[in-house]
């Protein structure tokens, strides 16, 4: 059972347990790396926490600590335990292994499918700044000059809060350019590709 909505979404968001400064920037990870499997991708944070690597990446520490930090944090959020430490670290790992490599293999998928269809534009990945802070998934060239970019979110992105949300606008807005959202429903098919797809014919 996958615990990431709920109850604990929200005690995890209130208190910024997986906030990546709290825990680990597990999507540049992801692109550093490239890892195969959920086990490396455990083994690659892990091993973050331990050592320095060229990558940059810092991890505070494993998925069981996020799980335990997420644990503590019942009492000061609500007076009591209501969820078990198996029930929390089980909610990090779904976080931060099972959706982030899935995030990952869809931003792939979302990457082919414009390219598919926008065939008089360029598609590319989004690297560097414009991933890391200004939040950008994917650019859009025509003729050598970025016209757009793209978030790959899940559908369940909609649901986080304001602040969640205001900051990924805050941080698009900073490149001057426009930024569409593609979500994703939970069988990763994309749920606004066709609107997206007419916007940027039409920028």
């Amino acid at each position: 059972m996958a615990y990431t909505g709920g109850l604990l979404n929200e005690l995890n968001g209130k208190m910024g347990i997986s906030a990546p400064f709290k825990s680990v920037p597990v999507m540049k990870l992801i692109k550093a790396h490239q890892p195969k499997s959920k086990d490396e991708l455990i083994e690659l944070i892990k091993q973050h926490s331990e050592n320095h690597c060229h990558c940059g990446v810092v991890s505070q520490g494993t998925v069981e600590h996020f799980g335990k930090n997420l644990y503590e944090s019942q009492i000061k959020y609500w007076g009591e335990y209501r969820f078990s430490l198996q029930d929390c670290v089980q909610w990090e790992y779904d976080l931060f292994v099972v959706q982030s490599l899935k995030g990952g293999v869809v931003e792939k998928k979302a990457l082919v499918e414009l390219a598919k269809r926008l065939t008089s534009f360029s598609v590319t990945e989004a690297k560097g700044f414009l991933d890391e802070e200004l939040r950008i998934d994917i650019i859009i060239h025509k003729e050598n000059r970025e016209i757009a970019g793209i978030q790959v979110k899940p559908l369940t992105f909609k649901l986080m809060r304001k602040e969640v949300i205001s900051f990924n606008e805050n941080a698009n807005q900073k490149w001057g350019k426009q930024v569409f959202y593609l979500y994703y429903d939970e069988s990763e098919n994309f749920v606004n590709m066709n609107e997206i797809v007419e916007r940027i014919i039409s920028c």
